[in-house]
C-alpha cells in the first residue's frame, strides 16, 4: 500500500490539472458546461488567474500589438505559466489579443466569470449541472436569457421590475454599444421565441399569444424590494458619527 502522503499528492496534482484544463477551455470557448461542484471549485482559480494576468496587461494597454510583440508579451507575463505548456501559446494569444483588448480586460478588475445553474444531468447519477461563462462574452447565455425576459414583458405590456432592470444595467455596463446591442437582442427574441412580426406588430402564433396572456406575473403587494432578502427585513445602515483620531504619542 502506498504511503498516505503520496496518495494525497496524487489527488492534489490531478485537481490542479483539472483546474488548468477548465481555465484553458473557458478562455478558448468562452463558456463550458460542467458539474456544479467542479464549476464552483474552478471559478475561484480562474478569477485569480484572470485578475493577475489582466493586471499585468493593463500596464501595456497603449502599446501596439503585433505578432512579434504578442509572443514577447506572452513570455514576459509570468502569470501565463499557470497554463499547461501544450496550450499556453494558443490560449494566451487569445487572452491577450481578444479579451485583454476589449472592455472585458481593461475595465474589469474582478468578476470575470458567472455561474448559471442548469437542470440535472440526464442519466443514472442526476448530477447538478452548471454553465461557467465569461461575462461580456459574445456567447453569454445570461445575456439572451434576460433579453428574452424583457421581450416577454414588453409584449405583455408590463414595466420592467426592479430585479430585471438591475440585471439589464449590469449586462450593458461594460459592453461596447451595450444598449443598442441589447435592444437588437430583445427584438430578435420577440421574433424567435414569441413569433412576433415587427411589420404588423402582432404575434402570429395564437397559442403563444394565449400563453402570454395567461402567464402575466402577479403584482407585488406593498413596498417590497426584489433586490433584497425575502426572509429578513432590510434595515437602513445608520450613518457613522464623525470623530477625530487621537494624536499618537510617538509622533512629534
Amino acid at each position: 500500500m502506498p504511503p498516505l502522503n503520496k496518495f494525497f499528492n496524487n489527488v492534489r496534482g490531478r485537481k490542479r490539472g483539472m483546474d488548468k484544463n477548465l481555465t484553458a477551455n473557458l478562455i478558448r470557448h468562452e463558456y463550458i458546461v460542467t458539474g456544479d461542484v467542479k464549476a464552483k471549485r474552478a471559478q475561484s482559480k480562474i478569477e485569480s488567474f484572470l485578475a493577475k494576468t489582466m493586471n499585468i496587461e493593463r500596464t501595456k494597454e497603449n502599446e501596439p500589438l503585433t505578432a512579434q510583440t504578442l509572443s514577447q508579451r506572452i513570455k514576459e507575463n509570468s502569470e501565463l505559466e499557470y497554463l499547461q505548456a501544450a496550450e499556453r501559446d494558443e490560449v494566451a494569444s487569445k487572452l491577450i489579443s481578444n479579451l485583454a483588448g476589449s472592455t472585458l480586460g481593461y475595465k474589469r478588475t474582478h468578476g470575470f466569470t458567472r455561474i448559471l445553474k442548469l437542470e440535472p444531468r440526464l442519466g443514472e447519477d442526476k448530477a447538478p449541472q452548471s454553465v461557467l461563462e465569461l461575462v461580456d462574452s459574445e456567447y453569454s447565455i445570461f445575456f439572451w436569457y434576460i433579453a428574452k425576459t424583457v421581450a416577454r414583458l414588453e409584449l405583455q405590456g408590463l414595466p420592467l421590475d426592479e430585479l430585471t432592470s438591475h440585471n439589464v444595467k449590469k449586462l450593458v455596463q461594460f459592453k461596447e454599444d451595450g444598449e443598442s446591442r441589447f435592444k437588437e437582442a430583445v427584438e430578435k427574441s420577440k421574433a424567435e421565441f414569441f413569433s412576433y412580426n415587427a411589420e404588423t406588430g402582432e404575434i402570429e402564433n395564437q397559442e403563444i399569444k394565449d400563453q402570454l396572456l395567461r402567464n402575466i406575473p402577479n403584482p407585488v403587494k406593498g413596498e417590497v424590494s426584489l433586490l433584497g432578502s425575502k426572509k429578513y427585513k432590510i434595515m437602513e445602515r445608520k450613518a457613522k458619527p464623525e470623530f477625530e483620531l487621537p494624536k499618537s504619542p510617538f509622533l512629534k
